[in-house]
């Protein structure tokens, strides 16, 4: 694949650089930038490219990002613009450790036989296929890197799942009662946010008792979700997701307190959200009716008591949020205890 016939898709809106995992374009320095080009001008290969194809033929980016926009930045800054809303001006090749003559120059500065090596750059170019299975496509992506650094499994999957539910679990992990509830302590630059939120809707979709499948890890239950669940939402559906979302986050900083989500109770010092316990306790509180959420709330005092108990000398309970969180029975663990705390206190 040449690199003309990369920009003529990018004209076409047939190469996104901007796909929902991929949130930063253009982060190379200039001085970076024009040492690739005048690598490709000295003629030496570059590594491979690997996108992954939508089912109209469309091609995302999934490794080497930050190669093409250099490569667009100095070719065709326009259009780069144009396609990653960035704003960058030309760009001029400095900091050149061989060419010394092309210093200073940009693309339209430079002799055409210097343009073809550009234009007719030849790639190579691994495509992941639309109709590849979604397991195999998930592990093609967990083995690639992303400008050095690892996809998380939250940025696969919305690679590999596109669709609204993406959409949806974005306007939940923005929205302020999230972010009141969390003091703004998850972080956003990877999408964390948005995976901390599905594990509570992958979860709460299950239904009561919310047991998860056994030997099932958790990237497997949330890919399941997505693609057999999740994907095949309304609006409708939505709506009711997002209002047990919220009423279970209320509920629950209601009922813990400063210490909602957090490996402590009581008078402890307060601890780090801990993400096995925000699922758990959003499905087990969102559930409660409301005569039970008021009785528990009232003894708050006893339900951090025996919380407490619990942190100290359940061993299976300790061990479900330390070792293994992500596992099915961790998870499956964490909601027994919590539901056999609620029973206790309301016994009392």
């Amino acid at each position: 694949m040449t690199i003309s016939s990369l920009e003529d898709r990018l004209k076409n809106c047939e190469l996104d650089l901007t796909p929902d995992f991929q949130r930063q374009a253009n982060v190379w320095d200039p001085k970076r930038k024009a040492r690739l080009i005048e690598s490709i001008l000295l003629k030496i290969p570059l590594p491979s490219f690997y996108f992954s194809e939508d089912m109209d033929g469309g091609y995302a980016v999934v490794d080497g990002l930050q190669r093409l926009c250099a490569v667009f930045h100095f070719k065709n800054t326009s259009l780069l613009n144009s396609a990653t809303g960035a704003g960058l001006a030309p760009l001029q090749l400095k900091g050149l450790q061989y060419l010394k003559e092309l210093e200073g120059k940009s693309f339209t500065d430079l002799d055409r036989k210097f343009q073809r090596r550009i234009s007719e750059l030849e790639i190579t170019a691994n495509i992941i296929r639309a109709n590849t299975p979604s397991a195999v496509k998930f592990n093609v992506f967990a083995r690639l890197n992303q400008g050095g650094m690892p996809l998380n499994a939250q940025e696969i999957r919305n690679a590999i799942f596109p669709g609204e539910w993406r959409n949806e679990l974005r306007r939940l992990a923005e929205s302020d009662t999230f972010i009141r509830a969390t003091d703004g302590k998850i972080r956003t630059n990877r999408q964390q946010d948005m995976e901390l939120v599905l594990r509570y809707i992958a979860l709460w979709q299950l239904g009561a008792p919310y047991r998860r499948p056994a030997n099932q890890t958790l990237d497997e239950f949330l890919n399941l979700t997505v693609e057999h669940v999740l994907s095949r939402w309304d609006t409708g559906k939505w709506k009711e997701a997002g209002e047990a979302f919220f009423h279970a986050i209320n509920t629950t900083c209601q009922i813990r307190g400063k210490h909602a989500f957090r490996k402590s109770a009581g008078t402890q010092q307060r601890k780090p959200i801990n993400r096995g316990l925000f699922e758990a306790e959003l499905v087990v509180f969102g559930a409660l009716d409301p005569d039970t959420s008021l009785r528990i709330i009232a003894q708050k005092q006893t339900f951090e008591a025996v919380f407490e108990s619990a942190l100290a000398n359940d061993g299976e309970f300790i061990q479900s949020l330390s070792y293994g969180t992500g596992s099915a029975e961790s998870s499956n663990a964490r909601i027994a205890t919590l539901n056999g705390i609620i029973e206790e206190v309301t016994r009392a």
